[in-house]
């Protein structure tokens, strides 16, 4: 089941979904969370000559050569390029609630897509929320961070709430727990 808006406000206000910095109420809509952009952008740097191609695996995280983080109030998503962002608000989900994170129309209508693929915030999450951007159009997009509200985040009653074992950071692959910025700060050791 969604979530709607007198559901979402009860949450918040009862400390079962936490937001900080916290929000007016005025950024819950019918079913979601209105959520700010980040000052952390993340990007792959050019491809190392050394390197002919990558792995998705944990090491992946940890090789700093290959990733380019800016912080900055702007940034210029160009045609074509893709760039992690993360959301200015650090949520945290209860063991019953499983959050989806999807882009806003007006991002939507100018090209830009905010999530490729991963929109699933599982509960027990903590953290900032990592936005996949890329665009899609054939002119730049500056994008604000503390200004534009690019994505909403969804919640959804799960049918039996998870036990403390079985939420999102019991498991020490679960690496995006506590996450600050769009990559994790630390590998966590098997």
């Amino acid at each position: 089941m969604v979530l709607s808006r007198p559901d979402i406000i009860a949450a918040i206000r009862r400390g079962r979904v936490r937001i900080e910095p916290a929000l007016p109420e005025e950024r819950v809509a019918q079913v979601s969370i209105d959520l700010t952009l980040g000052r952390r952008f993340t990007k792959l740097a050019v491809k190392p000559a050394y390197l002919p191609a990558i792995h998705v695996d944990p090491s992946l995280w940890e090789s700093k050569d290959l990733w380019e983080t800016i912080e900055s109030d702007t940034y210029r998503l160009h045609p074509g390029a893709f760039v992690l962002a993360h959301t200015l608000e650090r949520v945290t989900l209860p063991p019953d609630l499983v959050g989806l994170v999807e882009g806003r129309s007006g991002f939507a209508r100018v090209g830009v897509s905010i999530h490729v693929t991963a929109p699933k915030i599982d509960p027990g999450f903590a953290g900032t929320i990592t936005l996949e951007m890329f665009n899609f159009s054939g002119v730049p997009v500056d994008l604000r961070a503390g200004i534009d509200r690019p994505a909403q985040l969804m919640l959804l009653r799960i049918s039996t709430p998870l036990d403390v074992a079985e939420v999102y950071a019991s498991d020490s692959l679960d690496v995006f727990q506590g996450q600050e910025a769009p990559l994790p700060q630390r590998r966590r050791n098997s």
